[in-house]
């Protein structure tokens, strides 16, 4: 089984806080994009049709991210699904996501995309503040998402996902509270609940990132980063109140209402294999039958991808920038990592299975260590984060790297 990640990098305007691989883009180029992305899934899928001779692999999964991936036309997603499906075999129960954001689309291009066979959203609100919104850039208001989010239930969407945001600028634990009470309100299938994170080369870098607290007083008071007990309040409140109305905490930044996990992003935290397409797109692929691993990464550059010439034999070389195969002790470490951050944790027969040792064998003290400290719980099938574990998982899972 092998997830697929498509990326569109368009976005109507570039948001503040944003260090993703997106930009606004006139409709010739965006057009000459996707033709390109064509011709890169049909080389892909060919390349692996060879390699499994000449059978498809099965995708299980699909996410279509960005950027914004729902600037796309009706006719754009629909070419875009059969190119995939002439490409791959799709499995009939796939989960095929796409990323929405408020004010892109209507409820008519909704069932277009239904039709073409995306039947899950994933939709960024970030907040239900209008002045927190607009310091983080957004093109869209509270009352555009409650729009857009009713257009997704019309279009008989049973499988929507809400983005919000914490440690916004201007936050207060009471507006971050409405925000979570809001979006209960409504329902969705799933919720991802991030803390923001100050990226360089950003806008928010610019006004944000100094280390000096003497230059931070001196910005205005309505802007200023919450502080980090508010934080610590933000993140309790989330745990609280997204449990008590039934949903699982089943990854650090995710939530899901029963049988409603993201089975996509869960491919990545149990280091299974997928596919990435577009710019900036990464992939993990097993490059043998002795087990090696391979991570692939496609170029930044969206004019240079979408000037690539698939006819060439080398175009598939020419849109990578990276390829590296992953040592045992790399793959272990991320194994370990990412596994670490879900609740169900670390499958101890698994990591047996794919390296022949036991994970005691290779991090028995470091799993000793955090036991004591309540922060790691381990049984004879699983090794997991406590919830006081997770609060500090960032500084946890440095141990797990070399």
């Amino acid at each position: 089984m092998l997830g697929l990640y498509i990326h569109i990098p368009f976005c109507v305007r570039k948001c503040r806080y944003c260090d993703f691989l997106s930009a606004p883009a006139c409709d010739s180029e965006r057009e000459a994009y996707l033709k390109s992305l064509h011709g890169q899934i049909k080389a892909i899928g060919e390349r692996l049709r060879q390699k499994k001779s000449g059978k498809h692999y099965i995708v299980d999964s699909i996410f279509i991210g960005g950027g914004t991936p729902s600037l796309l036309s009706s006719d754009q997603m629909q070419a875009l699904m059969d190119v995939v499906r002439e490409s791959f075999y799709v499995a009939d129960d796939a989960e095929i996501t796409a990323e929405c954001n408020p004010g892109t689309v209507t409820r008519k291009k909704l069932c277009a995309y239904k039709r073409a066979g995306i039947n899950r959203l994933s939709i960024g609100l970030q907040s239900a503040d209008n002045e927190e919104l607009a310091l983080l850039g957004r093109i869209h208001t509270w009352e555009e998402f409650l729009d857009t989010f009713k257009a997704a239930r019309n279009a008989c969407f049973t499988n929507i996902n809400i983005d919000i945001m914490s440690a916004l600028p201007g936050q207060t634990v009471l507006s971050y509270q409405n925000t979570l009470t809001s979006v209960l309100a409504l329902h969705p299938e799933h919720i991802s609940a991030y803390s923001l994170i100050i990226e360089e080369g950003t806008p928010f870098f610019d006004e944000y990132g100094e280390t000096d607290c003497a230059k931070k007083k001196k910005k205005d008071a309505a802007k200023l980063l919450p502080s980090e007990d508010e934080v610590v309040q933000m993140d309790e409140l989330t745990w609280k109140l997204l449990g008590e109305a039934g949903y699982e905490h089943y990854e650090i930044s995710n939530y899901a209402l029963p049988e409603s996990v993201c089975r996509h992003n869960l491919k990545y935290w149990h280091c299974e294999e997928y596919l990435g397409v577009g710019t900036g797109a990464a992939s993990y692929m097993k490059t043998n039958s002795s087990g090696d691993y391979c991570r692939l990464k496609v170029i930044t550059d969206t004019k240079a991808f979408s000037e690539i010439d698939w006819n060439d034999p080398l175009s598939l070389d020419k849109c990578f920038a990276e390829c590296d195969i992953l040592s045992l002790q790399e793959q272990m470490e991320e194994m370990a990592f990412l596994g670490l951050r879900t609740k169900e944790g670390v499958r101890l027969s698994s990591f047996y299975e794919r390296f022949g040792k036991s994970f005691n064998e290779v991090y028995g003290e470091v799993v000793k260590k955090y036991t004591a400290m309540g922060m790691m719980k381990a049984d004879e099938t699983h090794v997991a984060l406590t919830l006081k574990g997770m609060e500090v998982a960032n500084w946890i899972m440095a141990d797990f790297c070399g």
